[in-house]
């Protein structure tokens, strides 16, 4: 998390999660869940979000989400193909299986 001087703070326990952020893995409780750990840095004219977990910025909110999902709470949410079955950790992977395998 960040300080009051838009410092990251260390001491964050990133090991913590909110208990509400697993359940349902439609992509708006997926999207507000995750976004609740992304901080629009105000010093960077609101182009960079920041990871509130390990202090990662990224031009697109969307690549935060994506971070998050995948280094922060992997198995947290569970994708299936449609086409195949095939189980995915992440929103991420499943779109790239769909776009070089369907």
């Amino acid at each position: 998390s960040y300080d009051d001087y838009g410092q990251y703070d260390q001491s964050y326990d990133s090991t913590m999660m909110d208990p509400n952020i697993a359940g349902d893995n439609n992509k708006g409780v997926r999207n507000k869940n995750l976004t609740l750990y992304i901080r629009v840095r105000s010093d960077s004219g609101g182009r960079a979000h920041a990871c509130d977990l390990c202090g990662k910025e990224f031009v697109r909110r969307d690549h935060a989400v994506n971070h998050l999902e995948a280094v922060h709470f992997p198995n947290t949410y569970e994708y299936n193909c449609t086409h195949c079955g095939e189980s995915f950790n992440t929103r991420n992977k499943l779109y790239k299986h769909t776009y070089k395998n369907h």
